[in-house]
């Protein structure tokens, strides 16, 4: 059987949630999941538009817009892409593979004085700010035996770079469908 699998990563304040829609394309069953619980389970020609209430009040609006199984998810007021946007002005986010293959999440807020990061969907307590000058700052922890170090620097404009065991991470990047 031929199915079609759309996913969506939506940030909510440190929080990511995953939205996946499968569809079943010679039944026409389709499944809606939000971090894999199911909510929705329908015939794809029901749905013109489903509501997904998820974290602090916020809803996600899924809804058709073509017979190709495309789709279109508005959070709160915005496109996915303006709210992903929009956070990404206030922080930033990369995925790390920890020891036993398990992957997180690693959130920290943009402005390197909050030293606020949350780590594995907790923010970290007695996080250790190291190298204070103007221009750059180091957060720095430990979780198990892994080294984490996030570098803010000042070129232009605040960037981010996080070290995992010395070993530079990319930013992640969110699927849209």
């Amino acid at each position: 059987m031929s199915m079609i699998i759309r996913r969506y990563d939506i940030p909510i304040s440190y929080r990511w949630y995953e939205i996946v829609i499968e569809v079943e394309k010679e039944s026409g069953r389709r499944k809606i999941f939000l971090d894999s619980a199911l909510k929705v389970e329908d015939q794809v020609y029901q749905l013109v538009a489903h509501i997904l209430d998820i974290q602090e009040g916020t809803k996600i609006l899924i809804k058709d817009f073509d017979d190709t199984f495309g789709y279109t998810v508005i959070v709160g007021e915005k496109t996915l892409d303006q709210h992903i946007q929009d956070h990404s002005l206030t922080h930033t986010t990369w995925e790390v593979t920890l020891p036993g293959a398990a992957k997180t999440k690693v959130v920290a807020n943009k402005e390197p004085k909050e030293e606020t990061v949350y780590f594995r969907g907790k923010k970290l307590p007695g996080i250790k700010r190291t190298k204070v000058l103007a221009a750059f700052c180091d957060l720095e922890w430990k979780y198990n035996e892994v080294e984490f170090k996030i570098e803010f620097r000042l070129e232009r404009t605040w960037t981010e770079t996080l070290v995992m065991d010395k070993t530079i991470v990319d930013h992640f990047q969110p699927r849209q469908g």
